[in-house]
């Protein structure tokens, strides 16, 4: 009974450093983005950790990496742009949802709302420089980022950021 025990526990052990091997040359070969908060409350980031700077710069795209479905940071769009990086699997990014259906309502062609599921197209994750999920990215009309925001972000808030940032809509 003892070495059955014992042999489960090497077995359990070995196909953890298997999958973790797997994993680290699947991400050094520019595989799938590995984007922790992919559900549940327990993932959200706590008050306060939300909010990165705007000057923060996206990390550069393996030149094998396929172009991201929507235009690229800094691409100028001719009017303010949202950017909500997320999954449709994720909690947080489907209460997004509504907030993204909302804006597009309210703001009609004022404001472009664009939504993209980084599991579906992993190449936009680390073309955006993603962190966590969900992640939104203001930009101003000639493709400035103005703001960076991880997390449950209201309708309300969104539009005071870019009135803040100087942006009319």
């Amino acid at each position: 009974m003892k070495n059955s025990w014992k042999i489960a526990i090497v077995a359990l052990l070995a196909a953890g450093v298997v999958a973790t091997v797997a994993l680290r040359e699947r991400k050094r070969a520019g595989g799938a983005l590995a984007v922790p908060a992919a559900a549940g409350a327990a993932a959200r980031p706590a008050a306060g950790v939300a909010e990165v700077p705007a000057s923060s710069s996206p990390a550069p795209v393996p030149s094998s990496a396929p172009a991201p479905a929507i235009a690229p940071p800094g691409a100028a769009t001719g009017r303010p742009r949202l950017v909500e990086l997320g999954s449709v699997r994720c909690q947080a990014c489907q209460q997004m949802m509504k907030v993204l259906d909302a804006l597009r309502a309210s703001q009609g062609e004022r404001l472009q709302v664009d939504f993209v599921d980084v599991f579906e197209d992993p190449a936009a994750g680390d073309l955006f420089g993603l962190k966590m999920i969900p992640t939104q990215i203001l930009y101003d009309a000639a493709g400035k980022e103005i703001y960076r925001h991880i997390g449950f972000f209201s309708h309300d808030e969104i539009l005071a950021k870019f009135r803040a940032a100087g942006v009319k809509l």
